[in-house]
């Protein structure tokens, strides 16, 4: 038989022609040979047409087709427990899409550029292993020093700029990369030329494709056009290609301008690393080679600590993903929630098999009817995997529409208060992949055993029109199922639990100062100009508390938690040895009235001053553990410490507090009079009598006031920004609580669904039990003995697997530990409650049955 013509007895019309003259063939042979027939030689008529059938067609896919149209008509027949079905795995195939679009644009997706497996990512590290970035002097010596690269390319943080493209002016985010940058990376423009070695000393810039298509009109005759960047005209060369958003995961520019740009004063201060490096491969060259390479590059670095630095080593890691310090910090987190949305998975495959099990007992007759007209038991239970597999697939369809529906949702997680992180969460081909794959799984893990269970051994069990005797309760594949579900919501509520309790504990612990009405605003100069800021600073201050509402203001060189850390090297105490460990701590350049502002209680002496200027004695503040790290229970105040070869007398003990992260142990730390250094400053900080935000406008007039070149960056509360800080715990504790008050309504639902048909199928045991004088009482305890079974099989395995996993989350915990008895308690406390109610019922319904009506059954 030809393909066309197999392909041709689809058509439903040709299909019934031939149906028909092979029918009517059939019959006539049935005549001829009766007697062979009732031997059973021919065997009946439907057989013998499934077997002729086979000769026209391809039998699989006419039966694959078939049983698809079966299956959309059965699930058309019994509505609810489709809508039922359907919502329960678009919720839970949707979830752990949404989440692996998440892992895949963070941890799994390379960059779109040119053979990204050649590419690594230089990190600086020092001797504890802390990673970061480079000096400009250190970018070039590793640039024109190394022999394992055929390009390195250099690259500062994204950073905010005041745009102006016409009348127009708008806010957007910039990047410094080094003219090697797209060539290194294997980058294309969509239209125009990217940089290249002939743009020394000119400025121009490369676009975003988003940035181009929302303020430049997407225009192609923006070429060779001016654009206004922080007051300075830069000429636009090129536009970058839709899919690029730049070599760091998180950050999208919406312009690159080259390091010539930037003035050579602050591009090569010393001790300012700003640069995040990036090197291709030779061909040929292998990671270690590079790493064996650049450790004899690294002691000629300018911040290496042969040189006075502090760089250690360089450390080498594949770049084809791009660098991120979101993968660092969204690693582990991401895993665990994958894991959350897969127990979330399974529980709803462990509920619809429980409704498949007791749906399959009413379909027994239709079933058996089957088989007594010769299907046999492997057709009828492929038939019903197609039901189950065509069900979990629209599941699936359903649940990648709520994935791309919970995009946003998802972002502002993963980004915390008031930070913006860019991502492409769009779904490609590993995502649809990923979704295709779980449905078909989900199908056949919820539709097989019901399915080999719900085809009898016999056709005339199935055609038994009385109702089953009862055969004493045992343990079957229901209780086994329910047990299974109240063990893994279990173990969501207590990994919710814990971090619910994390975040608690990391939001009501001791940081150190009062966030509470406080408004911090980045300030900074725009590029060539440089402020005296030993001059600007009193005024701004005088100005800024003039405002009806401020309590108090000062400035800083790096604010509260916003991940910036600066430390300083060479202290040298009366006693200590000149260690290097001895030597380092961390510091802030800060203004008069700093502790006031911020809340820092002093434990003693005093704070700065506007008589600490330049012409006044060197002070500085140490906090508690620096004191204590010196002297002690002695006084600290009067004491002197020698560094940078002044003399600096100790004026003030401020209590410890959390300056870059929440999780941080206490370090030693000095505070430097910003007045007496001349040092730059980064933040304004507000301290005022009602909502902080309300007075962004009048602060931010008073700093245009003052100097109008000083530019002004984010504005924020100091609260959200220690909010901004919990972006992990947030994440995990937010979906993980979402998803164990959603498998506790399941596990509810199932348990009740199941009883109730439990219960029913138990009827004439129960009325034969009251007929002999079993009291109402009695049966409850009957049917609520076996609910407490399952309850305390499935409470054991949970929390076992509880105590298992603990140790895969304690790194994200804070101030307890996985085993905390109390958040396990409180959870086997909530889940016995709700399955104990969603049990009471069918098993109350139970001990009502009227004994008369139930020994009808029989």
């Amino acid at each position: 038989m030809s393909i066309l013509h197999k392909l041709k007895y689809l058509a439903p019309s040709h299909r019934r022609a031939v149906e028909r003259d092979m029918r009517e063939e059939l019959e006539s042979l049935a005549v001829i040979a009766q007697s062979q027939e009732e031997r059973g030689e021919l065997g009946n008529l439907t057989r013998a047409a499934e077997e002729a059938r086979a000769v026209w067609t391809w039998t699989w896919l006419e039966q694959l087709c078939g049983d698809i149209r079966y299956a959309s008509r059965t699930m058309r027949h019994s509505p609810g427990f489709t809508v039922a079905a359907l919502l329960s795995l678009a919720l839970a195939i949707g979830a752990n899409t949404a989440i692996f679009s998440l892992m895949n644009a963070i941890l799994l997706r390379t960059l779109p550029v040119s053979h990204p497996e050649s590419l690594v990512v230089l990190s600086a590290l020092s001797q504890g292993g802390r990673a970061d970035n480079f000096g400009y002097q250190d970018y070039l010596t590793v640039r024109n020093g190394n022999r394992a690269f055929s390009g390195v390319l250099a690259a500062s943080s994204q950073a905010r700029i005041d745009v102006g493209t016409g009348a127009e002016t708008e806010v957007a985010l910039r990047k410094v990369v080094s003219d090697n940058y797209f060539s290194v990376l294997g980058v294309q423009p969509s239209i125009g030329r990217v940089f290249s070695k002939e743009d020394e000393g000119i400025q121009v810039a490369v676009v975003g494709n988003r940035f181009w298509e929302r303020s430049l009109a997407g225009s192609p005759s923006v070429i060779g056009k001016q654009i206004d960047l922080d007051g300075s005209p830069f000429t636009v060369v090129g536009v970058a290609p839709p899919e690029f958003l730049g070599e760091t995961v998180g950050e999208a520019p919406d312009i690159w301008v080259t390091l010539s740009s930037t003035p050579a004063s602050r591009k090569d201060l010393p001790g300012f690393t700003w640069l995040n490096l990036m090197g291709r491969l030779k061909p040929g060259v292998q990671a270690r080679q590079a790493r064996t390479d650049l450790s004899l590059l690294a002691p000629r670095l300018r911040d290496s600590v042969s040189q006075g630095g502090f760089i250690d080593r360089i450390a080498v890691e594949t770049g084809d993903r791009g660098g991120s310090g979101l993968r660092d910090s969204f690693s582990d987190p991401l895993h665990i929630v994958m894991a959350v949305v897969a127990v979330v998975l399974l529980i709803a495959c462990a509920n619809l098999a429980g409704l498949q099990l007791a749906r399959a007992a009413t379909r027994q007759r239709e079933i058996a009817t089957r088989l007594a007209l010769g299907a046999g038991r492997g057709r009828i239970v492929r038939q019903l995997m197609t039901e189950s597999v065509l069900l979990a697939l629209l599941g699936g369809m359903l649940g990648l529409m709520f994935a791309v529906w919970s995009e946003r949702f998802l972002l502002s997680l993963v980004a915390g208060v008031g930070r913006v992180i860019t991502l492409d969460l769009r779904p490609d081909m590993h995502v649809l992949e990923f979704t295709g794959v779980i449905s078909i799984a989900a199908g056949v893990l919820f539709g097989l055993a019901p399915a080999l269970q719900a085809v009898p051994q016999c056709a005339g069990a199935g055609l038994n029109l009385r109702a089953p005797a009862s055969r004493g309760r045992r343990w079957g594949s229901k209780d086994w199922l329910i047990a299974m579900q109240v063990a893994l919501s279990l173990l969501l509520l207590i990994v919710g639990g814990l971090f619910i309790r994390t975040i608690r504990n990391l939001k009501t612990q001791d940081v150190g100062f009062n966030p509470a009405n406080v408004l911090s605003v980045q300030i900074g100069s725009q590029r060539e100009y440089q402020p005296n800021w030993a001059s600007v600073i009193l005024p701004l201050l005088r100005r800024t508390e003039a405002i009806p509402g401020v309590h108090a203001a000062s400035v800083s060189f790096n604010e509260i938690l916003a991940g910036d850390n600066s430390g300083v090297s060479g202290i040298k105490f009366d006693g200590y040895p000149p260690t290097r460990e001895t030597q380092r701590a961390n510091a802030n350049w800060v203004g008069p009235n700093y502790f006031e502002t911020s809340g820092i209680p002093m434990l003693e002496g005093r704070e700065f001053s506007p008589a600490d200027n330049s012409t006044a004695q060197k002070v500085a503040i140490i906090n508690q553990t620096m004191a204590r790290h010196y002297f002690g229970n002695r006084p600290a105040v009067g004491r002197r410490f020698e560094f940078n070869e002044g003399q600096y007398e100790i004026v003030g003990v401020a209590k410890d507090a959390k300056y870059v992260d929440l999780r941080e142990s206490t370090v030693r730390f000095v505070y430097f009079a910003a007045l007496q250094n001349n040092s730059a400053i980064h933040s304004l900080e507000v301290r005022t009598t009602g909502s902080p935000l309300a007075y962004a406008g009048a602060v931010r007039g008073a700093v245009r006031e003052i100097d109008p070149l000083i530019r002004i960056g984010e504005i924020a509360t100091l609260e959200k920004r220690v909010d901004r800080q919990l972006a992990r715990e947030f994440l995990v504790a937010d979906i993980a609580g979402f998803f164990s008050g959603l498998t506790l309504l399941l596990v509810s639902i199932g348990i009740y669904g199941t009883l109730a048909y439990t219960v029913a199928r138990r009827t004439n045991e129960i009325g034969i039990r009251m007929a002999l004088g079993a009291q109402a009482s009695a049966v409850l305890r009957v049917i609520l003995r076996d609910v407490l079974r399952v309850l305390v099989l499935g409470l054991a395995a949970g929390v076992a697997a509880a105590l298992a996993v603990g140790q895969l989350v304690a790194s994200l915990l804070f101030g307890l530990k996985p085993t905390d008895l109390s958040t396990i308690a409180l959870a086997v406390l909530v889940l016995s409650a709700a399955t104990l109610a969603a049990g009471y019922i069918p098993a109350r319904r139970a001990s009502r049955v009227d004994p008369a009506t139930a020994l009808r059954f029989e």
